[in-house]
């Protein structure tokens, strides 16, 4: 969550195709812990700050993982499970499956050998496993290696039986990309809204092929690329990711969002209005 780069956009819990962004409501998020709206409301003074938007309350995501991961919200959901620490993004996740797949079953943090999967899913007795991977799986921060997401994956395999699908930071918390993880003809989307981590960051020497195998099991790559992934063009209230601007302004350089091992013309990273320049 530290990559998180300011408090921009609404997400909705039920209109999460159109809806992208970091403030939830507070009646999403009172859903989402599965506590009663008053439970949140008393934590105003202390662990949550709530804001008004059109006159409708919502809470920054980032102080809500904190708040949850404090122990501060009185939820029957664990941050912790074992020696497993979860995030924000697999709760709203777990929900939105339910959401999509109200007869489901969501396991989280199911053992698999020495390791632990973030949600393992039942639907209807074919199951997935996801394993949701934030920006330290693909930047360097602290001492963690960074390995191919494939190593994870085929190892989550080789325990369950079933495929992992790894559920990368841009691919957006929405009912679309849920669909996509059992149908695989459903069409997903990429997002990017407010997050201080970009491809041209990745430390892989092949970080190219990784985003593009990540983000077509999602089906979420247009004929013209995955630059549409920093406007407003695939979903209805997204805010446009403020790179665009510094680019356009020469505050940064568009090699920000070109990854490393990249055989692509560089348009197909880059969102309309910067191919133009």
């Amino acid at each position: 969550m530290a990559w998180i780069g300011g408090s921009a956009g609404v997400f909705r819990l039920h209109d999460s195709d159109d809806n992208c962004g970091s403030m939830i409501s507070l009646v999403d998020a009172a859903e989402i812990f599965e506590v009663q709206v008053n439970t949140l409301t008393a934590l105003a003074d202390t662990a949550l700050k709530i804001v008004e938007i059109e006159d409708e309350k919502f809470i920054n995501e980032l102080d809500l993982h904190l708040a949850w991961g404090s122990g501060a919200i009185p939820t029957a959901h664990p941050p912790k499970i074992d020696r497993a620490r979860r995030s924000l993004d697999e709760l709203i996740l777990m929900k939105l499956i339910k959401i999509v797949y109200p007869k489901c079953s969501v396991t989280p943090q199911k053992k698999a050998g020495r390791k632990w999967v973030d949600l393992f899913v039942d639907v209807g007795g074919n199951h997935v496993a996801i394993e949701f991977f934030g920006p330290s799986h693909f930047i360097q921060q602290y001492s963690r290696e960074i390995t191919p997401p494939s190593d994870r994956k085929i190892l989550i395999e080789r325990f369950l039986g079933c495929e992992c699908v790894i559920w990368p930071y841009w691919i957006q918390r929405c009912e679309s990309n849920v669909r996509a993880l059992f149908d695989r003809s459903a069409e997903g989307k990429a997002s990017m809204w407010s997050t201080k981590a970009h491809f041209g960051d990745f430390v892989l020497p092949n970080s190219s092929e990784i985003v593009i195998a990540l983000s077509s099991r999602f089906n979420a790559i247009e004929t013209e690329g995955i630059g549409y992934m920093y406007l407003d063009s695939r979903t209805k209230n997204k805010p446009v990711h403020p790179i665009v601007k510094r680019i356009m302004d020469g505050k940064d350089k568009m090699e920000r969002l070109i990854p490393r091992g990249n055989d692509k013309p560089n348009a197909f990273w880059l969102p309309k209005c910067i191919k133009s320049v």
